[in-house]
């Protein structure tokens, strides 16, 4: 019996390693899009430089 307890509690926590790494993911996209809006501000602020 403690053999199964022991393999249920390992897929376990193996599925919660994926969803943090699912969470890791989203939260690498999220600094992304920010970066992205990042740079077309700074290109809206190089274009009014220049007019």
């Amino acid at each position: 019996m403690s053999i199964q307890q022991s393999a249920v509690s390992g897929q376990r926590s193996a599925v919660s390693g994926q969803h943090s790494a699912v969470s890791g993911q989203r939260s690498a996209f999220s600094g992304q899009r920010s970066a992205v809006s990042i740079q077309r501000s700074a290109v809206s602020i190089q274009r009014s430089a220049v007019s």
